[in-house]
């Protein structure tokens, strides 16, 4: 017998919608009425930072260029006191697969999905966390969902994350447009469940261990 899939239905359902998705059941962390242990869910993923480095490395991801700004650093001792002049260097994250940062957490979640046997990955995002995914997800050979929430309540649309749905398109992701509201987590849920697809969330334990 098929699901109902009206709103008070699927949210009814979510705990064991997520769970399924990733794999972790949030309840084991629960102490009490109120205590969460933060740690011990941080530690769920069981991936060393040796790990997390081999897997960033294998798919385009970390090693990534640290640079001098000179003229900073020039302008830094000028300025400074004797002795507390500094040099500054910025890290070029553009250099990651995808062209950002949140290709480190990315590339963690998607190769657990890989090693896991789901078929596909899902993220809501507004920015440039869903190229990532989408990036990552074409090279391990996963289909992808990004659940864009990018118009407001009167369908006006903000065009920077418009935009940037071409990006995660051009790597081969479906994106699904959305206005910013409660029915975002509705429709995130409705996905998953239809598609079976692991929740490639950016705050999951295994996005976070990728940072």
């Amino acid at each position: 017998m098929a699901l109902a899939t009206d709103y008070k239905s699927v949210m009814a359902r979510s705990n064991e919608i997520m769970k399924k998705a990733l794999g972790i059941d949030y309840t084991e962390f629960e102490s009490g009425s109120v205590a969460f242990d933060y740690e011990a869910l941080l530690r769920a993923p069981g991936y060393s930072l040796e790990e997390v480095q081999k897997i960033q490395a294998a798919y385009g991801v970390g090693n990534t260029p640290l640079l001098e700004l000179r003229h900073l650093s020039e302008l830094s001792r000028r300025y400074a006191k004797p002795g507390y002049g500094a040099r500054i260097f910025t890290k070029d994250e553009a250099a990651n697969a995808s062209g950002s940062f949140k290709a480190r957490r990315a590339a963690v979640v998607v190769a657990h999905a890989k090693k896991l046997g789901y078929k596909g990955v899902m993220a809501a995002t507004s920015g440039n966390y869903g190229a990532a995914v989408a990036s990552q997800a074409a090279m391990h050979g996963l289909k992808c969902i990004i659940l864009q929430e990018c118009y407001d309540s009167k369908g006006v649309g903000q065009p920077e994350i418009i935009e940037k749905a071409r990006k995660c398109e051009a790597f081969g992701a479906e994106v699904i447009q959305m206005t910013v509201g409660p029915e975002l987590f509705y429709k995130f849920l409705l996905v998953l469940e239809e598609t079976g697809y692991f929740n490639a969330s950016l705050y999951s334990p295994f996005g976070i261990v990728g940072t």
